[in-house]
């Protein structure tokens, strides 16, 4: 029988074993570490593995034992012991002297710019003393972006116009404090701000090798004095000719990170002069996303991952085929509010809407809401496909409606 190894089978990892048990593999979960949050932790469903282990270094005799065909990254904060164990085992994967290529956001932009792709020239500041020299290189007339170095998502994103608003974004930055992910911020950087629309493509590598398993375009709107207010994202047909210049790019920036093996998640711009990347992952797109691309593509992301660190040979075709359109819509509020769900009879009539597949909120009822400005704030969404795409468009007006907002005064 063969075994894997599933560090942090959380978020979307969380997806992976009882696939994976479906084919008779054997599946051991590693927590990397015990300090990551309950919000992560919670989603472990220990049924799913013979086996979970909290990572010390002693453990590497154990796996050696096991000897596991693979070892898999089930999220952002699994990149580095997945890297590890990937090169002390000897297992089908990615090399942990490029892992900070997958992880570090600055290593990242170098990566590209090495390899001579279009990429965003970034400042790093790994102290609050470095404020006032990076503020006073900057232009007063354009607009940044401060970002955490190790974060995910939008989480501690602020968009700033001209070095006044820079200082005061890194003035106010969550200086070694824990984030989302329970990491602390190793620091941050200034980013110009690429303008364009926002692509995100989800890509399966066999050794170095890359397969398109989907792409997504991202709607965001400007509002609560923020500009990274999640709308939707709607997914694309890899296929179509006029997306073949960012898949192209999309492909050599892969490989500028050194991603070998399994998934890959990058968040593009596709600026006047062309697509650049903003960031990328080695790891499966967040969210219900893997679930909603097997409604719409063939063969799908988790498939393609799965196939890819056992060793399954690599699909004929560079891209996957879309049989249906997809959407995720993103809930917002406004305001602070008392969050209440639907009535049971709303709920019942959601469900009975052609496209509807599913929704989720992150907030429990009697909560207050907390008003919107990144995805760590979005307070819950709703995932559709029908293969019309008409029928897409009155669905996500018609859910939306009936499942947000559902907070009162």
């Amino acid at each position: 029988m063969k075994t894997v190894l599933i560090v942090d089978p959380f978020s979307t990892g969380k997806l992976y074993a009882p696939l994976l048990n479906a084919r008779g593999v054997e599946c051991i979960a590693v927590i990397s570490t015990p300090h990551l949050p309950k919000h992560f932790t919670n989603d472990l469903i220990t049924e799913n593995f013979k086996t979970v282990y909290v990572w010390h270094e002693a453990l590497l005799n154990t796996f050696k034992t096991i000897a596991p065909n693979a070892v898999i990254a089930g999220c952002e904060t699994a990149i580095y012991l997945t890297d590890y164990l990937t090169e002390k085992l000897g297992t089908r994967g990615n090399t942990r002297s490029t892992s900070d290529l997958r992880r570090n956001k600055l290593c990242m932009q170098l990566a590209l710019e090495q390899r001579g792709l279009a990429n965003i020239a970034s400042q790093l500041l790994d102290s609050r003393a470095r404020i006032g020299d990076v503020v006073a290189s900057l232009d007063e007339s354009t607009s940044y972006v401060v970002k955490p170095l190790n974060s995910a998502a939008t989480e501690g994103v602020v968009f700033a116009r001209g070095r006044n608003e820079v200082e005061s974004a890194l003035k106010n930055a969550a200086w070694q404090q824990a984030n989302d992910l329970g990491e602390i911020n190793l620091g941050f950087i200034v980013q110009p701000f690429i303008a364009g629309p926002e692509y995100v493509v989800d890509m399966v590598a066999f050794e170095g090798a890359y397969v398109v398993a989907s792409v997504c375009r991202y709607t965001k709107t400007a509002k609560n004095g923020s500009t990274f207010v999640y709308e939707s994202l709607d997914t694309l047909d890899p296929q179509a000719e006029h997306l073949k210049p960012l898949l192209d790019y999309a492909r050599r920036a892969a490989a500028a990170l050194h991603i070998r093996v399994g998934p890959i998640h990058m968040e593009i711009i596709w600026a006047e002069d062309g697509p650049v990347m903003i960031e990328a992952g080695g790891r499966l797109h967040g969210g219900v996303a893997p679930l909603l691309f097997q409604q719409v593509y063939t063969p799908d992301l988790l498939s393609l991952a799965m196939d890819s660190y056992l060793g399954s040979p690599r699909p004929r075709n560079d891209a996957v085929s879309q049989f249906s359109h997809g959407r995720i819509g993103f809930f917002s509020a406004d305001e602070q509010r008392t969050f209440d769900v639907p009535s049971a009879h709303v709920i019942q009539s959601v469900m009975t809407d052609p496209a509807y597949c599913g929704h989720r909120y992150f907030i429990e009822p009697g909560t207050i809401t907390s008003v919107t400005i990144d995805f760590a704030t979005c307070p819950g969404l709703f995932w559709i496909h029908h293969a019309s795409k008409q029928q897409l468009e009155v669905s996500s007006k018609s859910l939306r409606k009936r499942l947000w907002p559902s907070a009162r005064p």
